[in-house]
C-alpha cells in the first residue's frame, strides 16, 4: 500500500522550488557601494528618535581611502534625513590631531572605546563598521550603538560588488598613472582647419606618461588650394597629476603637462603645381581628462622656421585599468 501522505502535490513543489530559487538569488544580490551606504544608514535610522545625536566612529577597511568615503557618505546620509543631530567628520579628525583622542577611524575600535567617543561628542548613538572581501564581493556591515547602556540598537549588512569604484578606494587601481588609446578632432584656426588625431598613452612611471599619436589635419583656408593633407606623428613625454582629491567620478582623469618631437608632411595643391614641407616639429602640450572619458587638450607646435601653430582637440579616451 502507498504512503500518500508524503507525496507533495506538484503545485507546492513548484512553489517551494520558486521560493528556493529566490531566496538564492536574494542572497548573492549585490549593490553598489554607494546605493548599499543608502541603504546602511536608512535602515538603522529607522531605530533612532528624530533629534537624536549621532557620531560614526570608525568603518573599518584596507584603506584610507575606503574607510574615508564610508564614513563620509554614511554622515551624509543621516544628514540627508533631515531628523538627526549627526558629529561632522571634521570634528572628529580634529580632536585626533589635537590629541584629544587616540585611535584610527580606518581600524577596528572596540565597544568601550567607541562608546569613550561618544560620550566625548556628546552623542547618544555611536555608529561603527567594517567593509570586507566576502567570497567573490564584498560585504559592509554597521553597527549603532547606545553610548550609555552599550545596547547594540542595530545592525545592517550588505553585500557589494567589486565594481570600479570600490577597486579604486581599495588602492588596486592607480590614479596616477595613465595607460589609455584616445581620439579627437580639432582644430588649428588655419592650414588645417580640421585635425584628426589617434593616440595612446604609456605609462610604467607614476605621474607621468608617454604619449605617442599621430596628427591627421585636412581643409585649407585658401581658397585657391584645390587639395590639402598634413600627417604628423609626434611622441610627448607629459607630468600626470590626477584628480585624487575630488570625489568620485572626479576622481577619475587628470590634468597633464608635457612637451614632445614629431615630423610633420604637409601639401597645398593647386592647379598647376604644389607645395610641399617637411619638417621636423617640437610640441608644448597642455590639457585635462575628465572621467577617463572625455579629453581636452592644447598644442603649441613649431618646426622652428614657420609660424607657430596652435591646436585645440575634444575626444574620447578609453582608460586601461
Amino acid at each position: 500500500m502507498k504512503n500518500l501522505g508524503s507525496k507533495k502535490p506538484p503545485i507546492a513543489v513548484g512553489l517551494l522550488a520558486c521560493m528556493m530559487a529566490f531566496g538564492a538569488t536574494a542572497a548573492h544580490a549585490q549593490t553598489s557601494l554607494g546605493d548599499a551606504i543608502r541603504n546602511a544608514a536608512e535602515n538603522l535610522s529607522l531605530n533612532f528618535d528624530a533629534g537624536t545625536r549621532i557620531a560614526v566612529v570608525s568603518i573599518q577597511a584596507d584603506t584610507e581611502r575606503m574607510s574615508g568615503y564610508l564614513i563620509g557618505g554614511v554622515i551624509d546620509a543621516l544628514v540627508g534625513a533631515g531628523r538627526f543631530a549627526v558629529v561632522s567628520r571634521d570634528e572628529v579628525e580634529l580632536a585626533l590631531v589635537r590629541g584629544e583622542l587616540d585611535f584610527n577611524m580606518s581600524g577596528e575600535v572596540d565597544d568601550e572605546t567607541a562608546q569613550f567617543i561618544g560620550r566625548f561628542f556628546g552623542a547618544q548613538i555611536i555608529a561603527t563598521g567594517a567593509f570586507e572581501l566576502h567570497g567573490d564581493a564584498f560585504r559592509l556591515r554597521l553597527r549603532a550603538i547606545e553610548v550609555e547602556t552599550a545596547v547594540i540598537r542595530g545592525v545592517h549588512t550588505e553585500t557589494v560588488r567589486g565594481d570600479r569604484t570600490v577597486r579604486y578606494l581599495l588602492g588596486d587601481i592607480d590614479p596616477s598613472r595613465f595607460w589609455s588609446l584616445g581620439v579627437s578632432v580639432g582644430t588649428a584656426f588655419a592650414d588645417p582647419w580640421v585635425i584628426g588625431t589617434v593616440w595612446g598613452t604609456l605609462a610604467p612611471l607614476r605621474n607621468s606618461f608617454v604619449r605617442v599619436g599621430v596628427d591627421l589635419g585636412f581643409v585649407s583656408d585658401n581658397a585657391l588650394v584645390e587639395g590639402y593633407y598634413m600627417i604628423a606623428p609626434f611622441v610627448h613625454y607629459a607630468f600626470f597629476l590626477p584628480f585624487d582629491d575630488l570625489p568620485i567620478p572626479f576622481t577619475m582623469g587628470g590634468w597633464h603637462i608635457g612637451a614632445g618631437v614629431g615630423f610633420i608632411i604637409e601639401e597645398h595643391r593647386f592647379a598647376h603645381f604644389a607645395i610641399q614641407r617637411r619638417a621636423f616639429i617640437a610640441d608644448f602640450v597642455t590639457g585635462f581628462n575628465v572621467g577617463n572619458r572625455l579629453d581636452i587638450s592644447y598644442t603649441l607646435r613649431t618646426d622652428f622656421s614657420s609660424p607657430l601653430m596652435q591646436k585645440i582637440s575634444v575626444g574620447f579616451t578609453h582608460r586601461f585599468q
